[in-house]
């Protein structure tokens, strides 16, 4: 067993080395630059979790503060947060005008991870996101790439999920793209609801949802008079 953290310390030391490389961040900005075309197709899965029962908190292995973040700190956020991509700063913008809000991460004085999420109906990405009453969405899990393998992503997560309980919201959705297994909410109080073809962050939205299997809820098509308020969330990323 001690053998086993000893050798668990070693992998996580070395996958941080490489993540906070020059090296590693270059190759991921070409390799995104060249499946670009190819990733706007997604087949993404749909999970849910249930408010009205116990929300299991996640402790991460290092001291970190977490809390509802105030527009100046996600500005903050978005300046120094990992590797920022083209039309970030726009999509941030975005949604704190449109609804959303954001929990943060600090571990000493840096911040070190953000997790948006929609509290009322409305566009993300290509899609509305027609929720009802009492239910609430989780748009983007972030964490810094040279603080990742502490936990860092179900703490954030957990608290987040708590918080929305504590304020009386029943039910909570996101959607993760199959092929982003790193990010499969499973074992943390997620269960799958539904599978679905869509094509993400359309310049023009509107594009069908197509179900693959069980619900697509709360993700529906993005009506033509709608478009408009999808602004730069859909161009972002």
């Amino acid at each position: 067993m001690e053998e086993s953290g000893r050798n668990e310390g070693v992998w996580r030391r070395l996958r941080q080395a490489i993540w906070s490389t020059g090296i590693y961040r270059m190759a991921r900005r070409a390799g995104a630059a060249l499946t670009r075309p190819f990733r706007r197709i997604e087949v993404a899965a749909i999970f849910y979790q249930d408010l009205r029962g116990p929300v299991k908190i996640f402790e991460p292995d290092i001291e970190l503060e977490m809390w509802l973040a105030s527009p100046e700190e996600i500005k903050q956020a978005e300046a120094t947060v990992g590797r920022r991509y083209p039309g970030r700063s726009e999509l941030f913008r975005w949604r704190l005008d449109n609804g959303c809000m954001c929990f943060l991460a600090r571990a000493g004085s840096t911040i070190v991870a953000y997790d948006w999420f929609r509290v009322r109906p409305g566009p993300d990405d290509g899609d509305m996101l027609a929720l009802d009453e009492g239910e609430v969405f989780l748009l983007d899990l972030f964490v810094d790439e040279k603080w990742r393998g502490h936990g860092i992503q179900g703490a954030i997560g957990t608290r987040l999920r708590s918080f929305c309980k504590e304020q009386g919201y029943t039910k909570a959705y996101t959607k993760i793209a199959v092929t982003n297994r790193k990010s499969w909410r499973g074992g943390r109080g997620w269960t799958a609801s539904g599978l679905v073809l869509r094509v993400r962050r359309s310049r023009r939205g509107g594009w069908p949802i197509v179900r693959l299997w069980g619900s697509a809820h709360p993700l529906r098509r993005l009506r033509r008079e709608e478009r408009a308020q999808d602004g730069v969330a859909v161009e972002a990323g």
